[in-house]
């Protein structure tokens, strides 16, 4: 998997935020020409992965058996259940909670249900093996992705960026706008596909996000951050870092996040205000770019050069 970035262009901008607040993105993996497998990758809010298997127990059979599952496109992790046959939900839930990390077990109406601990299209489980998953009613191969939330329409704001996290090159994706309090919608654009926008490893990469509020409390919207690339050499994964800069917009939340490469030295500059800050990329992900300890020597702070007095020769 990888992080898929969707352009998306919106014409005639005050005519559709007339009637429309939100985006909304679907993919297809299966692709033309029947798109068979369209489905919903955001939300009105951001949820997990889940999923719930089709059996009630207890569990006729589940001692001494296995189940193997992804989480979040992590390594495979397994949980063997050794409670006495039949085997109650409540041991299924105590020893499936005991042994996988990342995702947690709870009853659903007498059935096992698998949630993971990520929100948004990082969170993804997969039933990968195990002859548990059968008894459990669960299928390998079986998959879930959680919603992103709808991305936010803003005034001035004609072009967006969409990252789903769990993508594939291979995807194409589709968008309509929606009315969040009416409920109505426009009809589809046609299908396009994504790109990976990042030709360097991701573990050489982190994400810098910042918040924004108005004096009174309310979130600032559509406000620009830019960050610059102080050009501090720098070669990640074999490539000299020489972009110059990108720009962020805050969405309805007055939130905004960029990807960056870990170690490199920017300027970080919020348009309107008097913050300008030059910071060194950590490696923690993801992290705030207003973060105080990440300040480096003020490039803007009065310079009073260190030079030796001269000799006094009367």
């Amino acid at each position: 998997m990888a992080v898929i970035k969707v352009k998306i262009f919106v014409p005639e901008l005050a005519n559709v935020l007339s009637l429309f607040d939100r985006i909304e993105v679907q993919r297809s993996v299966a692709g033309p020409p029947t798109f068979s497998d369209a489905a919903f990758i955001t939300g009105a809010v951001a949820t997990a992965a889940a999923i719930v298997g089709t059996l009630e127990g207890p569990f006729v059979g589940l001692q001494g058996q296995s189940l193997s599952l992804k989480v979040d496109e992590g390594t495979t992790q397994t949980v063997t259940f050794t409670a006495a046959n039949p085997v109650s939900l409540a041991n299924v839930i105590t020893e499936f909670n005991g042994a996988i990390v990342g995702a947690v077990a709870s009853d659903d109406a007498g059935k096992l249900k698998i949630t993971s601990a990520e929100l948004g299209t990082d969170s993804v489980l997969e039933v990968m093996g195990g002859s548990g998953a059968v008894t459990l009613g669960l299928t390998v191969g079986q998959k879930s992705t959680g919603l992103d939330p709808h991305v936010s329409l803003l005034p001035a704001v004609e072009n967006y960026t969409y990252d789903d996290q769990s993508g594939l090159a291979t995807n194409y994706y589709r968008t309509r706008y929606k009315n969040s309090i009416s409920g109505n919608v426009s009809s589809y654009s046609d299908w396009i596909q994504g790109s990976t926008g990042a030709a360097i490893d991701g573990t050489l990469l982190t994400v810098g996000m910042i918040k924004l509020a108005d004096i009174d409390g309310t979130a600032i919207v559509g406000a620009k951050v830019t960050v610059v690339n102080v050009f501090s050499p720098l070669i990640a994964g074999g490539f000299f870092i020489a972009g110059r800069s990108k720009t962020m917009v805050t969405d309805g939340t007055g939130q905004a996040q960029t990807t960056l490469v870990k170690g490199a030295q920017i300027d970080v500059i919020v348009e309107g205000t008097s913050v300008i800050r030059r910071i060194l990329v950590p490696d923690t992900s993801p992290f705030d770019l207003l973060d105080p300890l990440l300040q480096t020597d003020d490039p803007f702070g009065i310079q009073t050069p260190d030079l030796p007095a001269a000799v006094r020769r009367s």
